[in-house]
């Protein structure tokens, strides 16, 4: 069983634009009983409530900090009280720094690239999931990756292509802790008409403040990205069958084909040196008879 959120409510971070504005959207469209609309920015969180629920939805604006742990779990008991615990929780705020080689890039862009899409995701998981594992109703947790988690699309990227491996690495792990009656998934969507690219004009001062980003980069996305709506909507789907892969884009396999195909050439390679078994289980249950004898 899958994500199931007809006639219950829904949280989305990073729901004030882009995948997560589409995300709102399509959780009302779904029958969510109630939409919690969190954004950093309130005023943009405000405007995407007021469209759900100018189309008869119920949807409300929630002032969330996701690099903040105090601000998400601020944000999960206001929501929990006003509208219970969520069925569907979507950690999905996330930046990307402008791009520049990694040599040459900011320390305080990396910093605030990873407080943003790898705590925030870790926090938001965290409160949300802990609110679902106390309750007995079937719940799901979905982060939003990015092409980015399974390979290297392009150079340039480095701190955001390392934030989005660590959100799939968060997922992979919590998959295997969480009781049956919470899932997740992790969504991998690629060139998205969003406005990720322009991700500077919430740069808090401490890591340089705003800044205007590339105009180039905003038009590729924008006029070349898939629509947000069928990524969501794609996003939706996948939940509602239980996956925990979601890639939204077909090329994206491109990506990961070309990292398993390095990882298998680099074991073939290592096993005509040594196949000795290190593996953590398998030592320990070699362990637990030698140490009981």
């Amino acid at each position: 069983m899958g994500a199931q959120i007809t006639g219950r409510p829904v949280v989305v971070t990073g729901g004030g634009s882009g995948i997560g504005a589409a995300l709102a959207a399509e959780a009302a469209a779904r029958g969510a009983s109630a939409v919690a609309v969190a954004d950093v920015d309130v005023e943009a969180a405000e405007a995407v409530a007021r469209a759900i629920t100018d189309k008869g939805g119920t949807a409300r604006a929630y002032p969330c900090d996701v690099t903040s742990p105090g601000s998400v779990d601020e944000a999960a008991a206001a929501v929990a009280r006003n509208h219970g615990t969520p069925a569907l929780a979507c950690a999905n705020a996330g930046v990307m720094a402008p791009l520049a080689p990694l040599l040459e890039s900011s320390g305080a862009d990396a910093e605030w690239t990873m407080r943003v899409n790898v705590l925030g995701t870790f926090h938001t998981l965290r409160s949300f999931g802990r609110l679902m594992a106390d309750g007995e109703q079937a719940a799901w947790l979905m982060a939003t990756g990015s092409e980015h988690s399974v390979g290297v699309p392009h150079v340039g990227a480095g701190a955001y292509t390392a934030s989005k491996h660590a959100v799939l690495a968060l997922c992979d792990v919590l998959r295997g802790e969480l009781p049956a009656h919470v899932g997740i998934s992790v969504v991998f969507p690629g060139l998205t008409a969003s406005r990720l690219w322009d991700s500077t004009r919430h740069r808090p001062s401490h890591y340089g403040g705003a800044a205007e980003s590339d105009p180039a980069s905003g038009m590729l996305m924008e006029q070349k990205g898939m629509s947000a709506a069928t990524v969501a909507q794609r996003a939706f789907d996948a939940m509602a069958e239980g996956r925990f892969l979601i890639p939204t884009h077909y090329h994206i396999g491109r990506y990961a084909q070309r990292r398993a195909g390095e990882m298998s050439e680099a074991f073939e390679l290592l096993s005509a040196v040594d196949t000795t078994d290190y593996d953590l289980a398998t030592v320990v249950a070699r362990f637990r008879p030698e140490t009981s004898s």
